[in-house]
């Protein structure tokens, strides 16, 4: 758990952080993301390798834009989870690697990548991240760039992006849940007094009961 807490002190630090349901930063957003991405995989995805895959989500994000807002991790979170259930190590019938099923053919070497290295975690998330705004960018709406990202005819994917947006909506439901009850907790440890140090004089000495 401390590990745990030290990393997510230092990311936010460093500034990458994903923002809790006002727009403001809170500390437990890639602690509650990693809960979702747990539970999500019924358990196939264990806390550390959840928690591995939120910090790539969200530094790859934040690299490319200067930020990451909770939206945006709930949209990727559910790219992941309906294109390959967040596991990374997979490559599909059609060449397509990782956790965001980057399509190699396609990708690989507009990035300057192997093939190979699009089962870096990192990296997968930052092609596929940037995939996705390259279609939002053209499409300039959700639906379409998601379509897009999905299949060549974007008019005939549209199934894929109510799949993505259903499952965004989800994470966003449990997000929030989550988001209260660490409130709940935070405000509770914020009350606890300080322990008080036992005076030198109170302590028993060595070899006394």
């Amino acid at each position: 758990m401390l590990r745990v807490i030290v990393l997510i002190v230092l990311l936010l630090h460093m500034g990458v952080a994903v923002g809790c349901c006002s727009e403001r930063i809170h500390k437990n957003s890639i602690l509650i993301c990693s809960q979702i991405i747990t539970e999500l995989t019924e358990g196939k995805v264990n806390l550390d390798q959840a928690e591995a895959i939120s910090y790539a989500i969200a530094n790859a994000a934040n690299n490319r834009f200067g930020k990451v807002s909770c939206g945006d991790m709930w949209l990727y979170m559910a790219i992941v989870h309906v294109e390959s259930g967040f596991r990374n190590n997979i490559i599909n019938y059609h060449n397509c690697r990782g956790m965001f099923q980057v399509h190699a053919p396609s990708w690989a070497s507009k990035f300057g990548l192997k093939y190979g290295d699009l089962l870096d975690l990192d990296t997968n998330a930052d092609c596929g991240i940037q995939i996705y705004q390259y279609y939002l960018t053209q499409y300039k709406d959700v639906v379409p760039a998601l379509s897009a990202y999905n299949s060549d005819n974007p008019s005939a994917a549209i199934s894929y992006a109510r799949a993505v947006l259903g499952a965004k909506a989800k994470i966003k439901k449990r997000y929030i849940e989550l988001y209260k009850h660490y409130q709940v907790l935070d405000r509770l440890a914020s009350r606890l007094p300080d322990p008080t140090p036992v005076p030198a004089s109170y302590r028993p000495a060595n070899g006394s009961k």
